[in-house]
């Protein structure tokens, strides 16, 4: 009887301590591996790197490359305009003749010929005339401000009883 009691209470301790606490971190370990594969099926998905990139990763791509060139000395304008269309370009500049070889995705031909024209019409826009600029703008009229007459209000005490 001592026995059989003595047997029980060692199995019941062995179940709690030992095959409760595995079988526990057995289902914790399940759970980590489901909800890793859950956010990798719909967060984890690899980004493309979309934009300004090396030549050699947008070769890699394997979708083709053309290339054109621009003299323009304003290439951040370019690189503004090239965001805005989402357009994978790589700039290369010639150091000899000071121009920018611009190579790009031969899917994105349309957008590129759209932002050339649109790079274009800015940087002939800026060569027209150049723009005044807003302090030399607020100097013009602080002098035509101060060249104007101003009234002269005289102050006078009257005696009242």
């Amino acid at each position: 009887m001592v026995n059989e009691e003595l047997s029980a209470k060692s199995l019941h301790f062995m179940v709690e301590k030992g095959v409760k606490p595995t079988a526990r971190l057995l289902l914790n370990v399940l759970k980590a591996y489901l909800r890793h594969r859950h956010d990798k099926k719909y967060f984890g998905k690899e980004k493309v790197k979309t934009g300004k990139m090396p030549v050699k990763k947008l070769i890699k791509q394997g979708k083709g490359a053309q290339k054109i060139e621009l003299d323009g000395e304003d290439i951040h304008l370019f690189n503004r305009l090239a965001k805005k269309y989402g357009v994978d370009y790589a700039v290369v500049k010639d150091k000899e003749a000071g121009t920018y070889k611009i190579f790009f995705k031969a899917q994105d031909a349309d957008a590129i010929s759209d932002l050339v024209a649109d790079y274009t019409k800015r940087t002939l826009g800026k060569e027209k005339g150049a723009k005044e600029s807003v302090l030399g703008k607020l100097k013009k009229l602080k002098e035509k401000v101060a060249s104007i007459p101003r009234k002269v209000v005289e102050k006078r005490k009257e005696q009242t009883r």
